[in-house]
């Protein structure tokens, strides 16, 4: 039998804190707000639910699962996002040799069962790739060429576009992660890059100085494209045009935050925040906290998470609160 711990860590005051959730929770069953203010864990028993983290008391009801997609649908774990409209989309991804299954639980405003989008891919990457749900459709954003589903049967509701390029992948930089986020309206992809010569060109070993020289992080929009009707596109965004928002990247959801919302030396308009953990740093491959500034092109370190922090797992949190000074958190569960 093992517990999960719930860690939770403030950017601003670089303080740590550890809490016990009143029930045993899965690590991977997280759901969380579409724009950060808060993070449930999803209970299957005795009937689908959100629940509060710390208190266990059921935040959000849901409708049960049928028979042919109740818990034994769920091959693997799910996590998911509440949207601002309360849409609740539940997420899981399962590999399978040389294909990518992903199965999604929709339940929008006014619904009273789930709707059920399951497809596979014959793509071995898809892990790789983000989902997200914008304007009604299911987005697929791969990391490759765009791909068809194996059933075609209600295609309509699903859009598989591929992530983003830019010339400085040719050339000097390797591709790490994107994440998709909704902002203003928009869909944007934030992706982030490394120079291809870390460590070796830079200082010959990994470090956090070469790291802050090797990062590089670019934002995207998805646009109608004009010359294509019904075709959309990624058009590259200005780091100008963002200098007014201040970008969290995590799992399982990211998001955008008014810049004029926050304030203090450790949160920045115009900049993007993600953990980063250096393959090259053994034997313990620390997880760092990065932010980069979109105006300037350039990154800074913030801190080392920790040891035991899993930078794969980590969700951003900025809490509602009432009369105290609005925090930034990042949220790490783990397992004794």
């Amino acid at each position: 039998m093992f517990s999960i711990f719930l860690k939770l860590r403030c950017v601003i005051s670089r303080t740590s804190y550890r809490a016990l959730p009143p029930l045993s929770i899965s690590q991977r069953k997280w759901v969380a707000s579409s724009q950060g203010t808060a993070v449930w864990y999803l209970a299957e028993r005795p009937s689908p639910s959100l629940c509060d983290p710390l208190t266990g008391a059921v935040t959000l009801l849901l409708p049960p699962f049928s028979e042919d997609n109740g818990r034994c649908w769920w091959e693997k774990p799910p996590s998911g996002i509440v949207y601002g409209d309360g849409t609740v989309f539940l997420l899981s991804i399962l590999d399978q040799d040389d294909t990518t299954k992903f199965k999604v639980a929709l339940l929008r405003p006014g619904d009273v069962a789930w709707t059920v989008v399951e497809r596979t891919f014959r793509h071995p990457d898809l892990k790789d790739s983000y989902l997200s749900y914008y304007h009604g459709k299911i987005l697929i954003t791969v990391d490759g060429p765009v791909v068809t589903p194996e059933d075609e049967a209600g295609i309509g509701n699903v859009l598989a576009v591929p992530r983003p390029r830019t010339p400085c992948e040719l050339d000097d930089y390797i591709y790490e992660q994107s994440y998709v986020l909704e902002s203003r309206g928009d869909l944007l992809c934030v992706s982030v890059y490394i120079n291809r010569d870390y460590p070796h060109a830079l200082d010959g070993k990994a470090s956090v100085r070469g790291l802050v020289q090797a990062l590089s992080v670019c934002v995207h929009a998805l646009e109608e494209d004009e010359a294509a009707p019904g075709k959309v596109r990624w058009v590259r965004k200005h780091g100008r045009s963002l200098a007014d928002r201040v970008f969290f990247l995590g799992y399982p959801n990211s998001f955008a935050v008014e810049a004029s919302r926050l304030s203090g030396d450790a949160v920045s308009g115009g900049c993007a925040y993600f953990v980063y953990d250096d393959l090259y740093a053994r034997p313990n491959r620390p997880y760092h906290v990065f932010r980069y500034n979109l105006v300037d092109d350039r990154a800074k370190f913030m801190e080392q998470l920790p040891q035991g922090w899993n930078g794969d797992t980590c969700t951003w949190l900025i809490p509602q609160p009432s009369i105290a000074p609005i925090q930034v958190y990042i949220i790490h569960t783990y397992a004794i």
